[in-house]
């Protein structure tokens, strides 16, 4: 046992070093390398705002204007780190830069115990080594300097403890539970989107589910694959608008009425068998209410505000195909009974007096922190900066109602949805990328090469890779979704579906690439769940360890290898004397065409407002401006604002300023060009004339 304890001390520490070396290099190369790190702006309005709290200005980007355009616990750790920002500017971004590879390494030690619980030792290695060092998951939620390091580390920890509690001994259950919500309010207050994988994760725990009805799981696999068809058949040759529709809401509406529709209709696990007429009259009557409960539930939601019901014959379609579906499935799949035959609300009633009050005991005990914690953060916004959630979301949503902007683009069925290739594009693009890389590849054997995605050969490789994975998870009696419940798969893909429901239901504008650590994580721990498989057919074929651990050697190996070559070319090691302050080049040049003490106006200018000396910048897209500014901008009132502000300069792209919503309204006629900033980002320099 003590042995067996050393090593896992050892490996725990070798998956923390790991995940943590590349930051460690990347701290300690020179300047205009480190900065590299940094090419995301967002990343500079904390550091701003930190700064800004420390000098005793308040939780002000620019000093003037109170914001809570951030996630506060991410919050927190920057106002520990910015007070070096006193002795020199790069210091504290060296040590930001330690401290997200070191929560990445410790994101790297929570799933592998979380992996190691129920898997084989191999595959919990693999899963853990894939998230710290795969250059696409690292770019995403290490680099950069975001939240997202600090919320992957949470949801890993989230998942750990609620395995820990559902498959672990059932004493102290109530302390157990505080403690999860506390671990769950943290998560959100991570990153507050991360609320619906908390939700999700929770609704497990609270009421024990740690399997489902085999056909149930069938049934929502017939109703997600409806979904999708309908959609594509629906919309293929429609243009179609970014989050004017999205194929999701409707999905996890279908998702959540399926169950209830044929649990009332009496076809899940009946001890009665039905006839073929019986069968299909049952089934019909379950998809009529569920079309009709989907129905009034998007009506419910349209008549609030939420463009989400497209068309009622697309609703027809999906119901229609799910039903054909469900007919194909029963045909195939004639499952045994298990269960007493009850009717459908004698069952429901049982539930209620029995299992009910246990239920909502455990569930006040696990919101109890949730409540106490989140509430507290919304009161203290509302108190502080008079809106109770961030304005930034609030922000991006409102440019979801601008037809004239950069913050909204055409997209594609692809896109719609959210399968569209590229790093970071989508919530699934750590898999699409590779599936779109193969349909490219095997598409250019045949025809001239070019770098367009086939579209229907890119869906029909997507939709083989779902059958495989269903497939597989089916096999051996579902070994393999067994261990995915084990793991708590199945509640963290409802989370990520509700939380990419929910930026589709408020047409939320400039999703970014490190919003999806739920849907990645997801399909990292889903790769390590089937890669167990594979090593354990590898270990019977072989009838050795050896083979399972020099396959594992290799594939760590291999993505080292990607991690090293990818952290070298991000900051290379050495940078030319002439090129050492190149990061400030576009700063400094501002500098020098501005006065002392002006306020100069731009559409982001975080890195900007971190490094420039003796001049404020105010933020005019809102995001890390305040609630008052936010308001202007919806009512139009916002050259009142700035002339109250005797804002003097205007820094940024022309067309953006003076062909697009909301700025061509406020600045068309009341700026005058100074000239372009050569540096960087080739922005325009005006003069703010205001209303004169």
């Amino acid at each position: 046992m003590k042995r067996f304890s050393s090593f896992s001390v050892l490996l725990q520490l070798g998956i923390f070093l790991l995940g943590v070396s590349g930051s460690i290099y990347v701290a300690f190369t020179p300047a205009n390398s480190m900065m590299n790190w940094y090419s995301n702006d967002d990343a500079f309005y904390y550091y701003k705002v930190a700064q800004n709290v420390l000098s005793g200005h308040g939780f002000s980007f620019d000093g003037i204007n109170l914001t809570n355009g951030f996630h506060p616990l991410w919050m927190v750790i920057c106002l520990g780190v910015f007070w070096l920002s006193r002795f020199h500017l790069l210091l504290p971004l060296r040590v930001l830069i330690v401290i997200s590879g070191v929560l990445n390494g410790l994101t790297g030690v929570v799933l592998l115990r979380l992996l190691q619980k129920f898997l084989p030792l191999v595959a919990a290695i693999l899963g853990a080594c894939v998230w710290i060092l795969l250059p696409s998951i690292y770019n995403n939620y290490t680099a950069h300097g975001l939240e997202s390091a600090l919320s992957a580390f949470f949801v890993a920890v989230l998942l750990l403890k609620s395995a820990d509690l559902l498959t672990g001994p059932a004493e102290k259950r109530a302390g157990k539970l505080i403690i999860l919500g506390i671990i769950a309010a943290l998560t959100i207050l991570s990153r507050l989107d991360t609320l619906f994988v908390v939700a999700m994760v929770g609704f497990f725990v609270v009421f024990k589910i740690t399997r489902m009805n085999r056909l149930m799981v069938f049934d929502l696999v017939a109703v997600f694959i409806a979904s999708v068809l309908a959609w594509i058949i629906r919309f293929s040759t429609t243009p179609l608008v970014l989050n004017n529709y999205s194929l999701y809401p409707q999905m996890v509406l279908s998702l959540m009425l399926t169950p209830t529709a044929v649990f009332f209709a009496g076809l899940y696990n009946p001890k009665v068998k039905y006839s073929k007429v019986q069968l299909f009259s049952r089934l019909a009557a379950a998809a009529a209410g569920l079309a009709a409960a989907l129905y009034l539930a998007l009506l419910l939601l349209q008549k609030a505000g939420m463009n989400l019901l497209v068309s009622r014959s697309l609703i027809l379609l999906s119901v229609s195909l799910a039903f054909i579906l469900f007919l194909f499935v029963r045909f195939f799949y004639r499952p045994s009974s298990q269960v007493l035959s009850v009717s459908a609300w004698q069952q429901v009633k049982n539930w209620i007096q029995q299992g009910l009050p246990h239920h909502l005991r455990d569930g006040a005990l696990f919101s109890f922190p949730i409540v106490l914690l989140v509430c507290g953060y919304m009161l203290t916004n509302k108190l502080v900066f008079g809106t109770f959630t961030p304005v930034s979301g609030q922000v991006k949503t409102w440019w979801g109602t601008l037809e004239n902007t950069v913050y909204r683009q055409n997209t594609t069925l692809v896109g719609l949805m959210g399968l569209a290739p590229g790093r970071g594009k989508s919530p699934w693009s750590l898999l699409t990328s590779i599936v779109a890389d193969i349909s490219i590849f095997i598409r250019n054997l045949f025809v001239k090469d070019t770098e367009d995605l086939p579209v229907i050969l890119f869906l029909v490789f997507l939709f083989m890779l779902f059958i495989l994975l269903i497939f597989l998870l089916s096999r051996k009696d579902g070994l393999l979704a067994r261990r995915s419940f084990a793991l708590l798969i199945p509640a963290l893909a409802g989370g990520c579906l509700l939380h990419i429901a929910y930026y589709a239901a408020r047409n939320y504008g400039h999703t970014r690439s490190w919003y999806w650590v739920p849907e990645t994580m997801l399909l990292v721990l889903l790769g390590a769940v089937v890669s167990s498989r594979m090593f354990e057919k590898t270990r019977q074929w072989t009838r050795t360890p050896v083979a399972e651990n020099l396959l594992l050697l290799v594939m760590v190996g291999f993505v080292f290898f990607l991690h090293a070559r990818y952290i070298a070319r991000l900051c290379p090691p050495s940078v030319s004397p002439e090129h050492q302050a190149d990061y400030l080049a576009e700063t400094r040049e501002l500098e020098s065409y501005t006065r002392e003490n002006s306020l100069i106006g731009m559409t982001g200018g975080g890195a900007t407002a971190y490094f420039i000396q003796n001049r404020t910048i105010i933020n005019l897209d809102g995001l890390i401006n305040s609630a008052e500014y936010f308001s202007t901008l919806k009512t139009g009132a916002t050259n009142r604002f700035l002339n109250n502000l005797h804002l003097d300069y205007v820094f940024g792209n022309s067309y953006m300023l003076l062909k697009t919503d909301p700025y061509q309204q406020i600045f068309t006629g009341r700026i005058r060009e100074i000239g372009n900033i050569h540096s960087g980002s080739h922005f325009t320099l005006y003069d703010y004339i205001g209303d004169q």
